[in-house]
């Protein structure tokens, strides 16, 4: 670590180019080759296996979970050549744990600990290994490159055939991120080992808080024109912050990925006591018995002491168990960035059957609970407050 006087002499030498504090990036966050219309295009099938097992993609990301069977290497020949990377071993990961498609490992922790300490420090489960703890570095390379599975479904919903863009791709890792962040010190390690390791294609699913740094101070921005420079196509994430309505990762030498609308949804239905349906979305696979269950708001429902506006984000210990037992109950987000998980385990511990979540900005953002949720968006909302104060 450097003082800034230090920092400040050492950008006054005329063989340093820049100096600027390293920052923490996070991680950004399958239906989508068919969906974009790969599959369609009669080049890309007619583009032989061959000539697709030679692109080498580095991932800079959490790790790789090698087992997953998205890396099977079944079908792949010898790993190109010019491939000059290596498999790096470390906990609860060997060369062995490498095959033809994952062809190469590597993790960086020096610049995270530097900043925040030993790894071993943080009270949380990881592997100082290429090996992923997270999940994000494994779903962003088998989206890019996972051979095909079959037989798999979203907790029995969506079930089909997973693949990635390019199955026959192959993989090289470099872990830079521990627990949700990646320094920029060890960002620009792993750029500098995926050019020289002769990747042909880098994915970077990750990047600062907008807005956009200037390009001279942003790892991302010098790491990638760097690849550039060497042939290497760069591909980023544009960011998954609602607010302020801003990207990143936007250097013209980088090819910039925003999201995209989706073909499927998984729709789940509130059937009210007048006959009415609500259309809301969730991954329920909870069997719900065909009971009827009463609803109950969470402002209503405050534990003693609670004021009944926080009470309705449906947070730890702010709802009276005996009020929600046996009810589904209605709560609404406080922020873009509240643990709707919580909120469900919330109502659970205090004897509630179900979550209706009112998400007005994106009420088709999905996860599964412990017990049985609904999303729904402002006009539903609207349509459910009108029959909770009509019907008793």
């Amino acid at each position: 670590m450097l003082t800034p006087d230090q920092a400040m002499k050492l950008s006054e030498n005329e063989d340093v180019v820049s100096v600027f504090e390293s920052r923490m990036n996070q991680l950004h966050t399958t239906n989508s080759w068919r969906f974009l219309g790969i599959d369609s295009i009669p080049q890309y099938n007619k583009l032989a296996t061959d000539i697709q097992s030679n692109v080498i993609v580095g991932v800079i990301d959490s790790g790789v979970w090698p087992e997953s069977q998205s890396f099977t290497d079944y079908g792949l020949g010898p790993v190109p050549k010019r491939f000059k990377g290596e498999c790096v071993s470390g906990q609860n990961f060997t060369r062995f744990n490498c095959n033809r498609k994952i062809i190469g490992a590597r993790y960086y922790t020096k610049g995270y600990e530097a900043v925040n300490g030993p790894l071993e420090s943080i009270n949380q489960t990881f592997f100082r290994s290429p090996r992923d703890s997270d999940g994000h570095g494994t779903h962003t390379s088998s989206t890019i490159l996972g051979s095909k599975v079959s037989n798999v479904s979203m907790y029995g919903l969506g079930s089909g055939t997973a693949r990635g863009g390019v199955p026959s791709a192959r993989l090289s890792v470099y872990k830079a991120c521990w627990f949700g962040g990646c320094d920029d010190a060890d960002l620009l390690a792993a750029f500098s080992d995926a050019i020289h390791d002769g990747v042909d294609v880098l994915s970077i699913s990750l990047g600062q808080l907008p807005p956009q740094q200037i390009y001279f101070e942003d790892p991302i921005s010098i790491g990638s024109f760097h690849a550039f420079q060497n042939g290497v196509v760069v591909c980023a994430s544009a960011g998954n912050k609602f607010f302020p309505r801003a990207v990143i990762n936007v250097a013209p030498w980088i090819l910039t990925v925003g999201a995209s609308t989706v073909d499927r949804e998984f729709p789940s239905y509130l059937l009210l006591g007048n006959l009415k349906q609500l259309k809301g979305f969730g991954i329920n696979t909870i069997p719900d018995q065909g009971k009827q269950y009463s609803i109950i708001s969470g402002s209503t429902a405050a534990a003693s002491g609670i004021p009944s506006r926080n009470a309705s984000f449906c947070k730890k210990n702010t709802l009276d168990s005996n009020s929600i037992k046996g009810r589904i109950v209605v709560c609404i987000l406080e922020t873009l960035n509240d643990d709707r998980k919580e909120k469900a385990i919330a109502i659970k511990e205090g004897g509630g059957v179900g979550m209706i979540l009112i998400d007005p900005l994106a009420p088709y953002v999905l996860f599964q609970t412990v017990v049985q949720s609904v999303l729904i968006g402002k006009a539903e909302a609207e349509k459910l407050q009108s029959y909770m104060d009509t019907e008793k």
